[in-house]
């Protein structure tokens, strides 16, 4: 697989009627890939890609630039590859195989590496074309080695299902251990809060903003790649603790490799009680980037789960025009806007109306000798009114509703 430089000079190349060539110079500089040239054709060419044509001025554009790469909108096939490679007369890295040194880049924890790991063999096992020198280092002594009779090219792709089938393996005790922590987290009284949206539309800085972490928040695409979970606490209000989580972003044509490797992105998303669609209002395709979220979520979850404790959140509002902002209001007439570096407090306020609607709402007088009771319900339900009395502490309040019925014993009649 080509290795992608830092200060590359790259040609990038959309064919078809879906491209988004923009976005392919984003990825590109995350990866600190130059873009020196774009072409850009309506029809996507089976053989090449691009047209013969198309071909010969990308050929102009890597001779007159000195670009090292050229990089498409899609992902290619073997051939199609090879043709456009030949005809450039440079090497060619196809944009599935850009996300994945992206993410390659990225990946910070076990189960990330892994899983990008696995990605990038699942995208190299059709494309592999013989004695490769880097499949040697393919699951170490753990490869077996070449039976007798056994081709170069047959050896090459045991030795990567091999390696695919551990690393299989290793996610799947990833995957039980993450099982045991979400359903804790369901069981348990605090509501959570899954962070979902189109990649860099600002997630992890509202994951700061709301539990004052400091987490990472480069303007990059894919900078979060592992589910991350943080503790909102009330700060002694009459609203609940809640967790909430950050997720990988998403993208148009992301890789199939990787829709399935970051699975638990949409299990963070599945078991949440409210989810929160993040989106940047200054993004030049910000209807495009909405539908692409709902339509993965939708897909995944279904489509009535998807419309459960959804909030549209659109984040980056600094960076917009008064009428750009009107407009989006009388489109999305239920959505939140706010700048996540200058006030979250519109969110939070949906987040806790979207909990209070799920919950149960009850007057409770819990006796003076039962303090215990009352004083844990602060963090844990929201808190209507509170008086003291003779009898005890009479309280109104809404709570998740398995916690609802531990408080039946003080319910008022």
């Amino acid at each position: 697989m080509e290795r992608i430089e830092k200060t590359e000079r790259a040609v990038l190349v959309g064919a078809g009627g879906d491209r988004h060539v923009d976005e392919l110079g984003r990825l590109a500089a995350t990866l600190g890939v130059e873009v020196v040239g774009v072409v850009e054709q309506n029809r996507m060419d089976r053989v090449g890609y691009a047209g013969k044509g198309k071909r010969l001025d990308i050929r102009d554009i890597v001779h007159n630039t000195g670009a090292g790469l050229v990089i498409t909108d899609d992902e290619l096939t073997a051939s199609q590859a090879r043709v456009l490679e030949r005809d450039a007369g440079t090497s060619v890295v196809d944009r599935t195989e850009l996300i994945i040194r992206i993410f390659e880049a990225h990946a910070k924890d076990r189960a990330s590496r892994l899983q990008v790991e696995l990605a990038d063999l699942e995208y190299r096992l059709p494309r592999v074309k013989g004695r490769n020198e880097a499949l040697s280092r393919l699951g170490g002594g753990g490869v077996t080695t070449r039976g007798p009779g056994e081709q170069q090219l047959e050896y090459d792709r045991r030795a990567i299902r091999e390696r695919m089938g551990t690393i299989a393996r290793k996610l799947d005790e990833e995957k039980t251990s993450r099982s045991v922590r979400s359903r804790r987290l369901r069981e348990g009284p605090t509501p959570s809060v899954a962070l979902v949206g189109y990649t860099n539309a600002g997630k992890t800085t509202i994951l700061n903003a709301l539990s004052g972490t400091s987490r990472s928040t480069r303007d990059w695409l894919f900078e979060t790649l592992e589910t991350t979970t943080r503790l909102v606490r009330s700060d002694g209000s009459a609203m609940p603790d809640f967790v909430v989580t950050d997720t990988v972003g998403f993208i148009r044509k992301l890789p199939t490799q990787l829709i399935h490797s970051f699975s638990s992105t949409l299990e963070a998303a599945r078991g949440a009680d409210v989810k929160v669609l993040c989106a940047d209002a200054g993004s030049p395709d910000l209807e495009s980037e909405v539908q692409t979220v709902i339509g993965t979520l939708r897909e995944t979850l279904g489509g009535d789960e998807i419309e459960d404790g959804l909030i549209i959140c659109f984040n980056k509002v600094d960076t917009v025009s008064e009428d750009c902002l009107k407009d989006l209001r009388l489109k999305y007439p239920g959505a939140v806007f706010i700048s996540a570096l200058e006030d979250c407090a519109p969110l939070l306020e949906a987040i806790y109306r979207e909990i209070s609607s799920r919950g149960e709402r009850l007057e409770l007088l819990i006796p003076h000798s039962e303090y215990a009771a009352a004083s844990r319900l602060y963090g844990l339900a929201e808190i209507h009114g509170t008086r003291s009395t003779n009898e005890g502490v009479w309280m109104d309040v809404t709570l998740p509703p398995p916690e609802a019925r531990k408080y039946n014993p003080y319910q008022v009649a």
